[in-house]
């Protein structure tokens, strides 16, 4: 070396030795930031900040198997990567194991946005979790926000047939939309039968119209609330809620963005409130400070703005709405926390306890050990339909008001189509997946335009409201029924006639006081808030839960029908097999005798005996108590895939069925099977929450 570079030799090597030992450090640091193992969420234990309505959080509690949260943190080496994939893969295989294919994954979030650096060495590695994915058929959802990560991803092809998000909150955001749009699919499957297909259509505009005040009831139809509240129409990128800004607002359509304090922002959807916690705040029904600093519309929007001198003048003059909104709203303002879950078991037992929508008329009512003269009367009032049940004075002023917000131009008239689009903006808020061109068809088919010149009067609409909710009675149970109300009224006469003493009366009526419809007609008759059920207003009661009853009795033809076709194309393949020629009868019944014994094993053990084909099939079907639909039988009336029936009895059953090993399976993926079936409770429950 030139003289005048040796005495800067010790020190360039100090500073190379120094420079080696920093990127060992570095190096070292990357290293054990990366020793967090990956974290695997379930469905139920995460969800987006989204504000939804309660039947789509209710609809996403039930689907919450179907996706998984995959995080991973700090710096991914190859060693990392592969661990990573190595995870994946035995949980893929555990869920093999342990679980049939329609309870599966169905959506993998991987949660990168955590993770600082990815070394290229690991780009392999993420290729076979993306293949493995794809091979069983899993939507992979990749979310990452670092920009360098998001461009080596894109570089290396890896966002190729799959999602990618800027947060998890926005992956989330995106599988939870996918579900619910896949659960409506299925659930539309079942109107094949005419008469599903109508009470669906009429559970949808009940819906709309439902003026029920129990605070107990998370759902808030917007109608209930227009009244007290000014339309406005937003444009896309306009701004609300400032800081002087006490106002309620309902998202009636589009889609508002709200801005936390905490620094977080989250979307809100149709239906569903916002700015709440500042008119809580300013009334008293909550403490601290807002959690709303602001929102705008991500695109053109319709709210409702409920001014804190409507809500106080809501106060005096409609109690029972106040109390019933307050509750929504601090329901709502608590569920939609930071951090909350779905938690899958409490709402799959929620469900099935609101669902005793079967026997609106009780057998152990009618069998007293002291009966009196009143016990039958609920099967009576079955045998005629001369006197009209007239609506209650709440609901007609309700239903009148209605009239009047849609008649905004005071014509005294509606045309059809202005009132089909407000009924499917009113569904569409309250969470329904139907499409425009079957609400066009629905509004078409109800017969509310009854002289058919495309206007609908008062009349008109009162008189379809009317037959949506009531049915008449046999004017020779009018005497007895009065009397039975001034008996009950006499036991305490100084009293008012509450919730409790008009269960009592009906139970001693006959009618099942335990039922979901009990709880809807409640809502109802008392919808004036006075705490005091007049003789009118018990008589619109009867009037409810007799039409609860028809359709109750309707979907219960329906369910038995769908079993009669099953079971009939079945004893239609046996037949068949038996007509082939006697060599190719022989080939052909080996292979239809293993694929039918196949099937009769996934069946419960009441349906084994009718899976082959008898003289009195008929007759067991209609003695059969405990009648279940499994997934052969959906296939069989419906015509869709296994795959699919297997969804669909899941999205339907609320039993908590353990998997098993299936013997006889030929496959993989049929080697778990769970014995899930759908009975007739849950069938009818199903066309209540999915509508």
């Amino acid at each position: 070396l030139p003289k005048n570079i040796q005495p800067m030799v010790p020190g360039l090597l100090v500073v190379f030795i120094l420079g080696i030992v920093l990127s060992t450090f570095e190096f070292m640091f990357a290293f054990m930031h990366k020793a967090k193992p990956p974290m695997i969420r379930n469905g139920d234990e995460c969800c987006s900040s989204a504000v939804r309505s309660e039947k789509h959080d209710t609809q996403l509690a039930v689907m919450s198997p179907w996706f998984q949260v995959f995080s991973v943190e700090s710096f991914v080496f190859f060693g990392t990567a592969n661990n990573l994939y190595q995870q994946l893969k035995a949980h893929l295989a555990d869920q093999k194991a342990t679980k049939p294919k329609a309870e599966r994954t169905k959506y993998l979030i991987f949660d990168l946005a955590e993770v600082t650096g990815i070394d290229s060495s690991a780009k392999d590695v993420f290729f076979k979790v993306h293949r493995l994915l794809k091979a069983e058929g899993i939507n992979l959802v990749w979310a990452m926000k670092h920009h360098k990560i998001i461009k080596k991803f894109e570089g290396w092809g890896l966002f190729s047939g799959t999602t990618h998000c800027n947060t998890l909150d926005l992956a989330l955001r995106h599988v939870e939309d996918v579900l619910l749009r896949r659960a409506s699919r299925l659930s539309d499957k079942w109107l094949v039968n005419p008469t599903v297909r109508k009470i669906f259509e009429r559970q949808v505009l009940a819906n709309v119209f439902n003026i029920s005040v129990r605070s107990d009831e998370k759902t808030f139809s917007s109608a209930r609330l227009q009244p007290w509240a000014e339309r406005m129409e937003i444009s896309a990128g306009e701004e609300l809620c400032g800081d002087d800004d006490d106002s309620l607002y309902m998202l009636y359509a589009g889609e508002v963005q709200i801005q936390g304090r905490d620094g977080h922002d989250y979307s809100v959807f149709t239906g569903s409130f916002f700015n709440l916690d500042k008119l809580l705040i300013s009334v008293g029904a909550l403490s601290g400070v807002p959690s709303t600093l602001g929102a705008h519309a991500t695109m053109d929007s319709t709210v409702l703005v409920v001014t804190r001198k409507k809500f106080v003048q809501m106060q005096k003059e409609d109690g029972a709405l106040t109390q019933k909104l307050l509750m929504t709203l601090i329901v709502q303002n608590e569920s939609h926390r930071p951090g909350r879950v779905r938690p899958i078991a409490r709402v799959r037992m929620g469900l099935m306890e609101e669902s005793n929508y079967e026997n609106i008329y009780d057998d152990s009512a009618r069998n007293l050990s002291n009966p009196d003269q009143f016990s039958n009367m609920s099967m009576n009032l079955l045998k005629g339909t001369d006197y009209q049940i007239q609506l209650t004075e709440a609901q007609e002023d309700s239903f009148k008001n209605i009239f009047d917000i849609i008649d905004d131009e005071d014509e005294k008239e509606i045309p059809m189509d202005k009132f089909a689009k407000y009924v499917i903006r009113e569904a569409k808020s309250l969470g329904s997946q139907i499409h425009h061109k079957q609400f066009m068809e629905m509004i078409d088919h109800s017969g509310i335009d009854e002289d058919g010149d495309g206007v609908l009067s008062i009349d008109e609409f009162l008189h379809f409201l009317r037959g949506l909710f009531l049915a008449d009675i046999p004017s020779k149970e009018m005497p007895t029924l009065r009397l039975a109300y001034d008996e009950a009224v006499a036991e305490a006469p100084d009293d008012p006639m509450d919730e409790a003493r008009v269960q009592v009366l009906f139970g001693k009526l006959g009618f099942d006081v335990k039922s979901a419809g009990w709880q809807d007609v409640m809502g109802v008759i008392d919808a004036d808030g006075d705490g005091d059920v007049d003789f009118q207003e018990f008589l619109t009661g009867i009037g409810m839960m007799k039409k609860m009853c028809i359709l109750s009795t309707k979907l219960d033809t329906a369910f038995r029908d769908y079993k009669q076709q099953s079971l009939a194309k079945r004893r239609s393949t046996f037949a068949l097999s038996n007509a082939q020629p006697d060599e190719t009868k022989r080939s052909k019944t080996s292979g239809m005798f293993t694929t039918s014994f196949a099937q009769a094993v996934s069946l419960t053990k009441s349906q084994r005996n009718l899976f082959v084909p008898q003289d009195n099939l008929d007759d067991s079907i209609q003695s059969e108590n405990n009648m279940e639909l499994d997934a052969s039988d959906l296939e069989n009336f419906l015509n869709v895939s296994r795959d699919m029936a297997e969804e669909m009895v899941f999205l339907a059953d609320q039993d908590e069925v353990e998997a098993h090993e299936n013997e006889d399976a030929d496959g993989l993926d049929a080697s778990i099977v769970a014995d899930r079936t759908i009975d007739r409770d849950e069938f009818q429950q199903l066309i209540r929450s999915w509508s």
